[in-house]
């Protein structure tokens, strides 16, 4: 028993929920099996219960056995209690209004596609929409296995249905090709840094997840805007300028995410780097871009003079500046944290 309480204290605990459950003395007693004597001691405070009786005893004075031990009303445990039972309440009653709502729907557009136009036409279109609601709103809730997961395949398979259908019926053309494959890009770019942390890689290759993540999702990327390109017939343009310009803007992104990554510097450091790379990229991006399309650098710098021709350079000298500034800012933070750091370590020492 928990030494925090005395005897007395338990048997008043036991007593007063044995006469809030209508039970006497001989009842309790009989209802464990132990003798009207037995129960009386645990009452006066001469002795507890035997350490295999106490769940029993639990259960028939309608409290937890952590309640008995301690010989309290564990008013928190119950409140959690209640509101599981709430929250299951609630959830069979979204599940099952759910399903009835589909089912419902489904049904309805079935009678009322046969019964105007003779057959099933737009029906189709139909079906796979309100199973991709489904997969999204209730198919978490089922018992089935990794629902997060089950949901987003099932939702996925609904939404490429959905497209042919559409495709076969109202619209055919390359577009299907480039829907379908945009969704499985989107689908990679968003979930492929989770894939890879739940994923057992081999060897030191788990350490390195934001790399693999930078290559899986730039590859994506790459074949995506080819399968548009050629279902467009135009696979020249893929090779220049998609390309290059799809080098231009990963390259941030790459030089971005392996500094925060690997940069072996405090955060403080870190986001100096960071911000003074962002003040380089809005100062060098927007000439590269425009050297791959083969345009004139429009306007030149002129701070005392914001027009057409110097309005797009200023600004960009500006965020420069700005950024530079910002990272000396931080730069000066973590050296002053670094030295605080360590004549604390010496101080320790």
């Amino acid at each position: 028993m928990n030494r925090d309480i005395t005897k007395q204290d338990f048997g008043r605990f036991v007593t007063e929920h044995r006469r809030a459950a209508g039970f006497t003395q001989r009842q309790l007693a009989e209802r464990l099996h132990v003798t009207e004597s037995a129960v009386s001691k645990w009452e006066r405070g001469l002795s507890y219960p035997d350490i295999t009786l106490v769940q029993a005893l639990a259960t028939e004075l309608g409290v937890s056995g952590q309640e008995l031990i301690s010989a309290s009303e564990d008013h928190e445990g119950r409140a959690d209690k209640r509101d599981a039972r709430n929250y299951r309440g609630w959830r069979r009653a979204i599940l099952w209004t759910t399903l009835l709502t589909w089912a419902g729907a489904i049904l309805t557009c079935f009678i009322v596609n046969l019964s105007v136009q003779h057959t099933l036409s737009w029906f189709w279109i139909v079906l796979p929409a309100v199973g991709l609601a489904f997969s999204l709103t209730t198919l978490p809730l089922l018992p089935v296995p990794r629902p997060g997961w089950s949901a987003l395949a099932s939702a996925t398979a609904c939404l490429v249905v959905l497209l042919l259908v559409v495709w076969l019926q109202f619209a055919a053309g390359p577009w299907l090709v480039i829907a379908v494959s945009g969704v499985l890009f989107g689908l990679l770019l968003v979930f492929t840094p989770i894939w890879l942390t739940l994923l057992e890689l081999p060897g030191g290759l788990g350490r390195h997840t934001t790399v693999l993540a930078l290559v899986i999702d730039t590859a994506a990327l790459v074949v995506f805007l080819l399968i548009v390109f050629v279902a467009l017939g135009r696979l020249e343009l893929w090779v220049w300028p998609v390309l290059p310009l799809v080098a231009i803007g990963a390259v941030p992104i790459w030089l971005v995410a392996l500094t925060i990554r690997y940069l072996p510097l405090p955060a403080l450091g870190v986001t100096a780097a960071v911000v003074l790379l962002f003040g380089i990229c809005a100062l060098v991006i927007g000439r590269l871009v425009n050297a791959v399309l083969g345009e004139r650098e429009a306007g030149y710098v002129d701070l005392m003079t914001w027009g057409d021709a110097t309005i797009e350079a200023n600004i960009r000298l500006l965020i420069f500046c700005a950024a530079c500034g910002a990272a000396l800012v931080f730069g000066a933070a973590a050296l002053v944290q670094s030295g605080a750091r360590r004549r604390s370590g010496a101080t320790v020492r």
